[in-house]
């Protein structure tokens, strides 16, 4: 029994010293942290903020870009058409779109293109819903990176100079779409 304990005991031992030399002999890879890109990581997507600056091109081809339309408030609201919380609430949004533009704000509804089955799905699911607004491409997804868009629906209220005001992940309610229109 106890050279049974004891060839464990050694084959133990030998495990995990051959486990630390070949870690020791590993390349190990340091990133010296960069204090800077710490603290502006967040930097143009929390409330109290100025919105990051972006340009897309929209379902129809015109490029818009986020910085021309200082002056006016702005409500930016990301979605994906297969996104069932997204269906549901489209006929909202059509709704808040018109009298947000009434009172002198635009609506710029942003699709997560890059987890689209294609643009023809789109083009259909805005068709369908009778929207006005045209909605913005992003493509490549590197406007829901920089935006921080971890679920969908997300929508974003700029005021007048392009400071987030309010940020809002999920549905939006009538409550919500009433507090929005308050806002402004």
């Amino acid at each position: 029994m106890k050279g049974k304990q004891a060839f464990y005991r050694s084959f133990l031992i030998l495990a995990l010293c051959t486990v630390g030399y070949f870690y020791s002999q590993s390349e190990h890879v340091y990133r010296p942290v960069d204090k800077e890109a710490i603290t502006t990581f967040n930097e143009g997507v929390q409330v109290g903020q100025r919105a990051v600056p972006f340009s897309l091109t929209t379902l129809k081809g015109q490029v818009v870009d986020l910085s021309s339309l200082r002056g006016q408030p702005v409500i930016l609201h990301f979605f994906a058409t297969w996104c069932p919380v997204c269906q549901d609430e489209m006929p909202s949004l059509v709704k808040l779109d018109k009298e947000y533009r009434q009172k002198g704000g635009q609506f710029l509804a942003i699709n997560l293109t890059n987890q689209e089955s294609s643009i023809k799905d789109v083009r259909a699911f805005v068709q369908h819903y009778r929207a006005e607004f045209d909605p913005l491409l992003d493509t490549d997804g590197e406007v829901m990176e920089t935006y921080q868009v971890i679920g969908i629906p997300t929508t974003l209220i700029l005021d007048e100079e392009g400071t987030i005001v309010k940020r809002y992940n999920g549905v939006l309610t009538e409550e919500i779409i009433d507090e929005i229109m308050d806002i402004h």
